[in-house]
C-alpha cells in the first residue's frame, strides 16, 4: 500500500463501533457440585414473609452429596507424542530381543537334520562349495548336497571362505 493510501484511508477507533458485553457468570465448585452465581438482575425488591411457628412435621430427609464424576483422560499433543514415541521404543526393544534370540540359536551345531549323519569339514584354500559338496558326499546328486550345506549352516550365499568350519552331510 502506498502513503497517498494509507493517509487517505480513516482511522477507526474502538469507540466508533459499540460491541455488545457478555453477561458474566460466576461459576465454582464445592464439595462435588456444581453452583452457578448468575449477575443480579433487576427485579422489584421482596418483602420478608411472615416467619410461621414450627411445625412437629419431620425433617426432611437428607439428600446425600452427588459423587464427583472422574472426567475421561485427555491427552494433549505432546502427551500423545510420549505415548507414542514410548510404544515405537518398545517395538524395538522387542524385536531386538527376538533378532538376537533367533541369532543366537541358529548357529547351534546340529548333531543330525533328516536321518543323514553330519561331520565338520574345514575349507581349504581354492575349494568353493561345489567342491565342499563334492568330496562330502560324491554319490548324491551335488546341486542338492549344496542346498543342504546351505541349510545347515544358515548360508545366505554361495561363498565360502578359506579356514572356514561347514556342517555337511556324510554319505
Amino acid at each position: 500500500m502506498n502513503a497517498m493510501r494509507a493517509a487517505a484511508l480513516p482511522a477507526h477507533r474502538p469507540e466508533d463501533f459499540p460491541r455488545p458485553r457478555p453477561k458474566l457468570h460466576v461459576v465454582y465448585r464445592a464439595e462435588g457440585s456444581l453452583a452457578v452465581l448468575a449477575p443480579p438482575a433487576a427485579t422489584p425488591p421482596v418483602t420478608p414473609a411472615p416467619v410461621a411457628a414450627p411445625s412437629k412435621a419431620p425433617p426432611p430427609a437428607a439428600v446425600p452429596p452427588a459423587q464427583p464424576t472422574a472426567s475421561p483422560l485427555r491427552l494433549t499433543r505432546r502427551g500423545r507424542v510420549v505415548v507414542a514415541g514410548l510404544a515405537v521404543l518398545l517395538v524395538a526393544v522387542l524385536s531386538l530381543l527376538a533378532a538376537g534370540a533367533a541369532q543366537a540359536t541358529s548357529h547351534a551345531a546340529p548333531l543330525s537334520a533328516d536321518g543323514h549323519n553330519l561331520a565338520q569339514v574345514a575349507v581349504r584354500p581354492g575349494q568353493g562349495l561345489w567342491s565342499v559338496a563334492e568330496s562330502a558326499d560324491p554319490d548324491a546328486d551335488t546341486r542338492l548336497v549344496i542346498q543342504q550345506i546351505l541349510k545347515l549352516n544358515a548360508l545366505h550365499g554361495d561363498t565360502v571362505f578359506a579356514g572356514e568350519r561347514l556342517w555337511v552331510p556324510r554319505g
